[in-house]
């Protein structure tokens, strides 16, 4: 009898510490092993702390000074949307592979700024969360539908465009009515004539960027026929030899005006030597070089510029693993206002992504530039993701040719010979 007292003593004891210790639970064990199970399901889920009250992490890649100015933006938003949020800046160069590595790790923040042209990639890695659920949805339609094109994959919307930075060929339009011409150049023909209206003034023809494989590869398309390596790769010899023949002939006509150079060029009427009529730019680059020029504006000849194809655009998108898709939904809708797009673009010269904004500005475009208006901000469909990954790709390849080209180190003949001889083994 007094084992029995004993272990019923004992039972009872049990029972009154089980009911009294709440943070008791027998089920612990297992409900942590769920947990795990979930977190293996879903690699793209976050490792951080699933704190209600974290800061939303955002992420970006920019130049110290394009930094400053949108850490200034993104906190007076995120203070009128009543959310916290921390930033954080990689380098430019190194932004992908950063990208890559904590996307894999799950430790990605919850919104990052992406190039709109690699925002399919991470969806279809299932690293994105699509904007179609979110309050977003509502103000997608109001974006330029090219850019929006860009971020769409498999019926879903994954980013948000936030802005854009088109290439463009300017010119001095003094210079191109001394060359007889009222616009910018797009045959053989007037390309000829620039040229030997610079050969009569004593300076080379244009400048451009050697290191800046988009702006030289948007360039090269520019001319006709399209003479870029992912364009001379897709030539056909048996059909197509005398259009490029006859692009060899204007790149040839052309190499001994060109100023290549390692930084970005200028544009400007005054007496330089280093200073051509003709660049190719970016249109940000051009229009913070006009602004801080020196010159006394209302004496300034006016410029003609002409868009190019390419265009560097940047979108917001929401990482699968984030645990705070409202408060980031609702921090992206104020970056993407009205009134942020054009505080935006005032302070960095990036195009709005919003279309109504870009109407605006472009219209204040036009009133003081002489800009060809036969050609909107984007020439061609921007929904081609495969055949822009290929031409970055054949870009990328060719490039040292581009550049040796650009220098006057080979001739065009053998520029086009080094891709179609590499493309057709």
């Amino acid at each position: 009898m007094k084992r029995r007292h004993q272990v019923v003593l004992f039972a009872v004891l049990l029972l009154s510490l089980t009911i009294l210790s709440p943070s008791f639970d027998f089920r612990g064990s297992h409900l942590d092993q769920e947990q795990d199970q979930e977190k293996d399901t879903f690699p793209g889920s976050s490792s951080r702390n699933e704190d209600a009250q974290a800061p939303l992490e955002i992420v970006v890649a920019m130049a110290d000074e394009e930094f400053q100015a949108f850490e200034k933006i993104a906190r007076e938003v995120a203070a009128s949307q009543l959310v916290e949020i921390d930033l954080r800046n990689e380098k430019p160069d190194i932004y992908k592979r950063v990208l890559d590595l904590e996307f894999s790790l799950g430790e990605n923040g919850d919104v990052v700024l992406l190039d709109s042209e690699e925002v399919q990639y991470y969806a279809q890695k299932g690293y994105l969360y699509p904007l179609n659920g979110t309050t977003l949805s509502k103000s997608l339609g109001d974006t330029v539908v090219e850019l929006r094109g860009m971020t769409e994959w498999n019926g879903y919307q994954w980013g948000m465009p936030f802005d854009f930075d088109p290439y463009i060929l300017a010119a001095e339009s003094l210079f191109l009515k001394r060359s007889g011409m009222e616009s910018l150049p797009h045959n053989k023909d007037q390309w000829a004539k620039l040229t030997q209206q610079a050969i009569a003034e004593g300076t080379p023809l244009i400048t451009m960027n050697i290191n800046d494989m988009k702006g030289t590869n948007a360039w090269l398309n520019h001319l006709e026929p399209r003479m870029a390596p992912d364009q001379v790769s897709q030539t056909q010899i048996d059909s197509q030899t005398g259009d490029l023949q006859q692009g060899i002939q204007l790149m040839n006509q052309i190499q001994p005006h060109i100023m290549a150079q390692s930084t970005n060029p200028m544009l400007s009427t005054t007496a330089d030597e280093n200073i051509t009529p003709m660049v190719v730019s970016l249109l940000s680059q051009f229009l913070s070089e006009d602004q801080a020029s020196a010159v006394n504006k209302d004496s300034l000849e006016r410029i003609s510029f002409d868009t190019l194809e390419t265009v560097n655009s940047r979108s917001l998108v929401i990482t699968a693993g984030s645990v705070e898709a409202e408060e980031a939904s609702r921090w992206i809708e104020g970056m993407t206002s009205a009134t942020t797009q054009l505080k935006w673009y005032q302070q960095v010269n990036h195009l709005p992504a919003k279309q109504q904004e870009l109407d605006l500005e472009s219209e204040k475009l036009a009133g003081r530039y002489d800009m060809t208006k036969r050609h909107s901000w984007f020439s061609t469909p921007q929904d081609a993701s495969a055949a822009a990954t290929e031409s970055h790709v054949l870009t990328t390849r060719f490039h040292k040719k581009v550049q040796q080209f650009l220098k006057g180190e080979i001739t065009a003949n053998q520029y086009v010979n080094s891709i179609r001889t590499t493309s057709l083994k």
